[in-house]
């Protein structure tokens, strides 16, 4: 069984990537890290404790991430893609208030510490609360098994930007401390995640199935992600799971990912690269080894990942 913290800024594909990993019975939920990236802190706060008691899973502890990039400049939220809320046409019944002043990274160093050489992270929004852990007790970091990293774009569009991805761009002087700095690294970009597709006709099915109030959120929330991607890329056939794509990558399923090694730096300064990913794909390139060799998944299957999601989000754990 993985033990796993999750990282996230919870919104839609954060919810289902949370919601699988509470599914599966070879994920062991031990942490959520909250912050700021698709909606304010607040939000993501408030939007993990609901999720986890809806789920009767309060016994897992929520940590209070990051407020903001490390350039200390106001985030940009996207209320158009997530909801005001962050869950689509969902809204919790708690007040995002009651989780507006607090901090306690010592919570997450003492599950790292209680589970020395076994704890996976999975960071699906932002790096800055990532990158924050690292800078305040790296001998603490270095005890984290293994990193993995949704984020990213190579050779590949950006969805922030032309060329950069949503959670780079959206701190990019963080990514780049992570890409840079940290050892046992997967970075799981846009050149799967992208593929990473539920249809209409896949989510209707996991609903037809559903038998918890946890379960029954999925349906809601995604149709309404479906109508957002249809207005950001018309004609796609499902909505992209970015984040369960990423967290999946832990479970090592056999021929779900194909990957590459490569050094990975993250441009933050300038206007036109502004949080691009880079790596050396050129043709002759060849895998890397060493401390700041970075896995990166550059295909991926998508019957297998159906079939996984389809099999998880119907198991009734």
């Amino acid at each position: 069984m993985k033990k796993i913290i999750l990282f996230a800024d919870t919104g839609i594909d954060d919810t289902i990537a949370l919601i699988y990993a509470l599914k599966n019975p070879e994920i062991d939920l031990i942490g959520v890290v909250s912050g700021y990236g698709n909606i304010d802190r607040g939000k993501t706060y408030r939007n993990v404790e609901y999720l986890l008691e809806i789920a009767n899973r309060t016994d897992i502890p929520v940590i209070a991430g990051a407020t903001r990039p490390l350039s200390g400049e106001e985030p940009v939220f996207f209320p158009e893609i997530h909801g005001v809320e962050g869950l689509g046409p969902i809204e919790p019944p708690i007040p995002e208030e009651r989780y507006a002043d607090r901090t306690n990274f010592s919570k997450l160093f003492n599950l790292i510490k209680n589970n020395r050489n076994e704890l996976i992270i999975v960071n699906v929004g932002r790096c800055t609360s990532l990158a924050i852990a690292h800078y305040l007790s790296p001998e603490v970091m270095e005890d984290v098994k293994e990193t993995y990293v949704m984020g990213g774009a190579f050779i590949e569009p950006g969805n922030a930007t032309e060329v950069a991805e949503a959670n780079f761009y959206g701190d990019p002087i963080a990514a780049n401390y992570i890409c840079q700095n940290v050892v046992n690294l997967t970075i799981i970009p846009l050149n799967v995640t992208r593929d990473a597709l539920l249809t209409p006709n896949v989510v209707n099915l996991i609903d037809i199935r559903s038998d918890s109030p946890l379960e029954e959120i999925i349906k809601p929330i995604l149709d309404f992600y479906y109508e957002v991607y249809q207005q950001l890329e018309p004609g796609i056939p499902g909505t992209p799971q970015h984040d369960l794509a990423a967290l999946m990558a832990v479970l090592d399923i056999s021929g779900l990912y194909e990957y590459k090694k490569r050094e990975v730096k993250v441009a933050h300064k300038g206007n036109f690269s502004y949080g691009k990913s880079i790596a050396d794909f050129r043709p002759g390139s060849s895998n890397c080894f060493g401390p700041k060799c970075t896995r990166i998944a550059l295909e991926i299957n998508q019957d297998i990942f159906v079939t996984s999601v389809f099999e998880t989000l119907t198991n009734h754990r």
